[in-house]
């Protein structure tokens, strides 16, 4: 039976349930979702058998319309219990002996899902599925596998030219004199939204609603005029009648001034329907265009304008808000925690009219400086919330005083800030006020979710006063780290979520690390099944159950903290260690008892005419000869090294590049930005050895947790990080036979040398 605790939790499912058009009512002759219960005689049987004679019911069963074959199978947990413990529950005890191929788990906040034959979570666009499904969706799964598309195979063709039509709307639009890169995304965002807009109408029409547009303005009005016509019926009548009915939602005069070219886009826009799969594209085709289409943004900048989805959707699923609650972000770019955070709550609210007005009007606040503050406004419309409260101002100029119940927002990293004056730490840094305004702006008792570059979690100065400040003013902290390749290739800089509840005072703070969020990393993103952001969620929402979950966790108390300079980096209150050795039987030590630096400092313009030997290192080649220059070409100071020194690039040894000097290359010369060290003579370990070890995918894990503490935007391994470094050293008698398996292999090497050496010999003295 349900816990009287997993009530709630049970009414926002068939809250859910009903808002994605399942019928819960089991009166009603269409219904296809149970609870407590199945449908025949035979299905009561089969649960009995499965459970040693024992009738258990699952939660929920949702059938297949018109039938009584059970599609799905529904578990309903009290917050902060283990939603992989219930998916396995739901599988062995319901979805096998029923032959249920979706399993749903939900506590309240979040849902987990599994394909029964295959154990594979369920994806859309390779992109873990958040939240239940409609009927369509689930029969697509079934059909079509655990990962699907949002348009279905059947369409694919069109998105794939879609991208081509959008690449030729930029090409379009730079011929029209548009030529600024983001000016070509706003223009081509206007376009795109009177066309958006247009197929919302037509599926009103379908549904026999009120259309929100009178169909003289819409693009399946205009788009039938001559080639000569359009721009000037558009530029006209539709500029100022949208502009009119959505508070100036464009800029005052239409940007295009080429009749064939503007006839050119309508005419290219008009061969494609964006809402053809029965899916919710509307909104989400902007960032399309943005991610996968543009050219002229300088792509690093895209960053600030593309937050990761599935990270939005995990931040939305911490801060869990509620209806009646206020939602703001004072940065919020083109709109999509914002747009998020609507869906979210939407998706849980009964579809009452007063209920519908608040969402619309008093739900979802947003503020960005730039242009693309319009295109958080077209988003919003376009998802049905044409009361969207998106402003178009500097939120540093403009603090509020505990407004919102909740913040959730990317804010723009390494600004600077003329309007610090307006805040209890009055300096230029922006990464200091953005938090300093989030933390005014936030009600007491209310929730804050932030993205926030690694280095907020170290740095002095004023973004150290920010820290301090909120660590005196917030309750339940946690810190999130995120992996370093999340924004590619849009910026490498690493990035780490900022939870807390402004109230009270903080006693303990909360450290995760996340490695894997369900996908590689990069311009062309794979699904993976290893995903750590559902465990974290669990346990954000029930501390007490972390330590059971499988994810890297720590917890610290508040004083610890500040005599620490308030950082908050995980890694300065636990550490990184290598997988235990069963075959070693050694102590576990520091990398500081078995190495020192070593190198000398040499300025080569004080010998201009000596010749030097200028060394580089790789992951492949380790240390090389790279190039030869007098003193005179060589400007600042270099490190000059030693056989057997180690060599590595601080920015570079995360992937392995790192080297010991050869005797051949002794004297040679490196930056002196590399790290330079050996082994210290009472060391026993061969040089060889721990090259290895620094090398291995497990040490390589270790580098990349230490390379952060300094390295936002790049990796940075310092001396310091590099010294604590854990590893197993044996006694002398466990190296013998890697010393001379060692020299053997040397050996090989050498022959190999020698004999490509006497071939190209023998080939030009043929």
């Amino acid at each position: 039976m349900i816990n009287r605790m997993e009530q709630s939790v049970v009414h926002s499912i068939c809250t859910q349930l009903e808002n994605l058009g399942w019928v819960v009512n089991e009166t009603d002759t269409r219904n296809n979702v149970t609870q407590q219960r199945v449908k025949t005689v035979e299905q009561q049987r089969q649960l009995a058998e499965a459970n040693e004679g024992r009738l258990r019911f699952p939660d929920f069963v949702i059938y297949q319309e018109g039938t009584q074959k059970p599609i799905g199978i529904i578990e309903a947990k009290r917050p902060g219990k283990s939603l992989e413990a219930a998916l396995k529950q739901a599988e062995d005890y319901y979805a096998v002996p029923l032959e249920a191929p979706l399993i749903f788990a939900y506590d309240g906040t979040f849902v987990v899902t599994r394909m029964l034959h295959n154990n594979r979570p369920l994806k859309i666009d390779g992109e873990d599925v958040r939240q239940f499904i409609d009927h369509y969706t689930a029969l697509r799964f079934i059909t079509e596998g655990p990962e699907i598309l949002s348009a279905p195979e059947s369409v694919q063709l069109s998105r794939e030219e879609l991208i081509k039509v959008f690449k030729r709307q930029a090409n379009l639009l730079r011929e029209a004199g548009v030529s600024a890169g983001l000016d070509r995304f706003c223009v081509f965002s206007d376009i795109l939204f009177l066309k958006l807009i247009d197929e919302i109408c037509q599926k009103h029409e379908h549904a026999g609603q009120e259309p929100p547009i009178s169909g003289i303005y819409r693009w399946s009005h205009f788009k039938d005029l001559g080639d000569d016509k359009k721009l000037e019926y558009v530029k006209n009548i539709v500029w100022g009648e949208m502009n009119k009915k959505y508070n100036n939602i464009f800029g005052a005069e239409f940007p295009i001034t080429s009749e064939v070219i503007f006839s050119d886009i309508v005419n290219d826009l008009s061969k494609l329907n964006f809402t053809a799969a029965e899916t919710d594209i509307k909104g989400d085709a902007f960032e399309y265009f943005l991610k996968n289409a543009y050219q002229g943004i300088n792509i690093k900048d895209l960053g600030e304008y593309f937050t990761p989805r599935n990270i939005v959707r995990t931040m939305v699923s911490m801060v869990n808000p509620q209806i009646h609650e206020s939602i703001y972000d004072p940065f919020c770019g083109t709109g999509g925690f914002l747009i998020e955070a609507y869906r979210y709550v939407s998706l849980r609210t009964d579809p009452r009219p007063e209920l519908l007005e608040i969402l619309r009007k008093k739900t979802v606040y947003g503020v960005e400086l730039g242009t693309t503050a319009r295109v958080a406004r077209m988003n919003m419309i376009l998802y049905g919330d044409g009361h969207s409260n998106v402003y178009h101002h500097d939120s540093f100029e403009n603090p509020v005083d505990e407004q919102y119940d909740i913040i959730l927002t990317n804010p723009p990293y390494s600004q600077e800030t003329r309007h610090g004056n307006l805040y209890s730490i009055n300096t230029k840094n922006g990464d200091a006020i953005a938090i300093s305004h989030c933390l005014r702006a936030l009600k007491k008792g209310g929730r804050a979710a932030i993205l926030i570059k690694e280095d907020f979690l170290t740095k002095s100065g004023a973004v150290g006063e920010a820290r301090k400040k909120l660590l005196e003013l917030v309750n339940n902290v946690s810190i999130i780290s995120l992996p370093r390749g999340l924004f590619l290739p849009y910026t490498p800089t690493k990035t780490s979520i900022l939870y807390f509840e402004k109230g009270g005072s903080t006693q303990s703070t909360f450290f995760y690390v996340v490695k894997n969020v369900g996908h590689t990393f990069g311009a062309r993103q794979k699904s993976t099944k290893e995903n750590d952001l559902p465990n974290v969620l669990s346990a954000i929402h029930n501390t007490d159950t972390a330590e059971y979950l499988p994810i890297d966790y720590h917890v610290e108390n508040k004083s610890t903290i500040v005599e620490n300079s308030n950082s908050l980096w995980i890694y300065d209150y636990k550490e990184s260690l290598p997988p235990s050795r069963d075959d070693i039987d050694g102590n576990l030590e520091t990398l500081a008892k078995q190495i020192e630096r070593s190198g000398t400092k040499v300025s080569p313009l004080d010998t201009p005419e000596e010749t030097f030997n200028i060394l580089g290192i790789s992951n492949s080649e380790g240390v090389f000869m790279n190039e030869i220059k007098l003193g005179k070409e060589l400007n600042g100071k270099r490190i000059k090294v030693q056989t057997n020194d180690f060599v590595y690039n601080p920015h570079r040894v995360n992937v392995g590049s790192i080297g010991i000097v050869p005797e051949d290359l002794s004297g040679g010369i490196v930056s002196d930005a590399y790290i330079v060290f050996r082994l210290k003579s009472q060391s026993h370990i061969p040089p060889h050895y721990l090259l290895y070890l620094l090398k291995s995918e497990e040490y390589l894990n270790i580098i990349r947790d230490y390379d952060t503490r300094h390295g936002a935007v790049r990796p940075s391994l310092n001396w310091n990080q590099l010294q604590r470094i854990k590893l197993y050293v044996p006694d002398k008698e466990y190296f013998n036979s890697f010393i001379y398996s060692h020299a053997d292999m040397e050996n090989l090497r050498q022959q190999a040398k020698n004999l490509e050496s006497d071939l190209i010999t023998q080939y030009f003295t043929k």
